[in-house]
């Protein structure tokens, strides 16, 4: 089912606040109804005992979710992202900023920022962490050795001989 206007407008506003109350003021419902909005999101109330004065809307409870889900994406790199970066680093596609102090004569310096493409040792890194992500460095040599108990036949000889 899909979501009204209003319902839109409550959900962008509890991503924002955080809180039911003043996203749905925000999204234009009465103070009144505000109040309960929380409601909307819980599919049984905390106190069990307590009158349920709005329905649960569970369309809008997942909405609210998609979004999270989606912002939090957003913040979050995957595998792949990383796996793309470390494979550009590695071709010398990157540029990082760096400062740079010149001399500018009578014992003055001035300090200026450039761009700089990844250095020997930064794309030899990248190399090896994406190296370590394909099992390129895996040992190949293995050892077999059995390793026995040592018994001693007729040990209880030695005992009686004394």
């Amino acid at each position: 089912m899909a979501l009204d206007d209003r319902e839109n407008l409550f959900v962008t506003a509890y991503i924002k606040h955080g809180e039911a109350y003043p996203a749905a003021l925000e999204a234009g419902y009465k103070p009144n109804t505000a109040k309960y909005a929380y409601e909307w999101l819980l599919e049984t109330l905390p106190n069990s005992t307590a009158k349920r004065h709005l329905n649960y809307k569970p369309e809008v409870h997942s909405a609210i979710q998609e979004e999270l889900e989606k912002i939090k994406s957003l913040q979050i790199a995957d595998a792949d992202e990383v796996l793309k970066y470390l494979t550009s680093v590695l071709r010398g596609e990157t540029q990082s900023e760096i400062v740079v102090v010149e001399g500018c004569g009578m014992g003055e310096s001035v300090a200026r920022t450039m761009q700089k493409a990844p250095d020997e040792k930064e794309r030899l890194k990248a190399a090896e962490l994406l190296g370590k992500r394909y099992g390129l460095y895996v040992d190949n040599s293995k050892i077999k050795a059995e390793i026995g108990i040592p018994v001693f036949v007729g040990e209880d000889e030695f005992d009686s001989e004394e």
